[in-house]
């Protein structure tokens, strides 16, 4: 009977992410037979949302996601997708939410067959401040290009820095920000950025960004996992005076450090090990 009566609790209070469907049926897709799917479709998406785009018979080519006859804001070049993959998803930024409610989405690519578009709950740490999320696997010298428009309209005159989130959890691997490949294109690497578990930072204080996107269509980081495990990238995100997105997640814990801290339960926890915590109404990771 305690055994049932658990398993009723349990079920009670399991939390059922949501999630609506854009677009079903096949699509043969290629660069000259894309998939287009109409703006309303994408009325009450918000920023953080998961959008997943499900397909078959990939053959180890790439798949891009277009709008407004460009780039999707918020997503990177060439998903190049293997034979046993599925599905590839990527994580509503403000810029490109603005674009699919504005312009809708052109799934491109070649050599798969899109079966499904939804999307749903994703990341609960993305505001304007995130010119990109997600989780991308850097190994031997491995290359994240963002869209250069997932930085369209900054004001680059109240940006202090770009921080290069990771999974790594050390600072002993090889980064390199680029622009372009070759002479003029290198913008930092690990022995001029500020290397933490957390992040690598980029100042640009001193960097006339607008002029070096000017001519080019993406932002590159490169790494190598050197000795120790490869690991995920998970965020690019601007650092402002005053910031208070992820970029200021230290900073903010500090300031929360003698306030109480309650789980996501509504239970006050005295001494907060690594999770999610409500502080003064506010989300805020503990790492």
């Amino acid at each position: 009977m305690k055994k049932v009566f658990l398993l009723m609790c349990l079920m009670a209070t399991t939390v059922i992410a949501s999630a609506t469907d854009v677009w079903e049926g096949e699509h043969a897709v290629s660069w000259s037979n894309t998939l287009t799917i109409e703006k309303g479709k994408f009325t009450d998406m918000k920023v953080g949302d998961k959008l997943v785009i499900e397909f078959k018979d990939a053959a180890g080519e790439v798949i891009e996601l277009h709008s407004n006859a460009g780039m999707l804001p918020g997503t990177r070049f060439e998903h190049h997708i293997f034979p046993d993959q599925s599905s590839v998803e990527v994580f509503a930024t403000p810029a490109m939410l603005a674009s699919l409610k504005e312009y809708g989405l052109e799934v491109c690519g070649v050599n798969f067959t899109a079966t499904k578009i939804w999307y749903g709950d994703g990341k609960d740490n993305i505001d304007e401040n995130t010119a990109w999320s997600g989780f991308f696997w850097m190994d031997d010298w491995s290359t994240l290009e963002i869209t250069k428009n997932c930085f369209a309209g900054v004001d680059w005159s109240k940006v202090k820095a770009i921080r290069f989130y990771s999974e790594a959890n050390r600072t002993d691997y090889v980064i390199n920000v680029l622009t372009k490949w070759g002479e003029g294109g290198k913008l930092g690497d690990q022995t001029t950025m500020t290397m933490t578990n957390e992040y690598a930072e980029l100042n640009v204080e001193n960097i006339d960004m607008a002029a070096a996107l000017a001519d080019v269509d993406r932002l590159m980081i490169q790494c190598n996992k050197e000795a120790g495990d490869p690991f995920n990238f998970t965020a690019v995100v601007l650092v402002k005076d005053g910031a208070t997105s992820i970029a200021a997640v230290a900073k903010s814990q500090e300031q929360t450090a003698n306030s109480q801290y309650f789980n996501l339960a509504g239970q006050r926890v005295a001494h907060p090990a690594k999770g999610l915590y409500i502080v003064n109404g506010k989300k805020v990771i503990v790492k």
